[in-house]
């Protein structure tokens, strides 16, 4: 009998530890994943920040009468706010 415990032992031992580095594997993945939606959300906000901006041109190209200024800012602003949008989808898909 301690034969075949002694004999069993390192066949589950080399099992258990078969366990960490899948582990290891699979929490680097989740890592990088983690890291992505963190740049695709600070990509997001950056899109964001630009919208505002093209708002804001927007609104000055107003104030001078400069109506085709104006409504090409606010499509920009617009595009640019989907985009924000689709990127803040995507980072929480991930």
């Amino acid at each position: 009998m301690k034969y075949a415990i002694a004999a069993i032992a390192p066949i589950a031992l080399a099992l258990g530890a078969c366990d960490g580095p899948a582990e290891e594997i699979g929490e680097e993945v989740d890592d990088v994943r983690e890291a992505q939606a963190e740049v695709l959300d600070e990509q997001a906000e950056l899109t964001e920040a630009q919208a505002e901006l093209a708002e804001e041109q927007a609104d000055i190209a107003a104030e001078r009468g400069d109506e085709t200024g104006e409504t090409a800012l606010e499509r920009r602003a617009d595009d640019l706010e989907a985009e924000a949008d689709n990127l803040e989808d995507k980072a929480d898909d991930i």
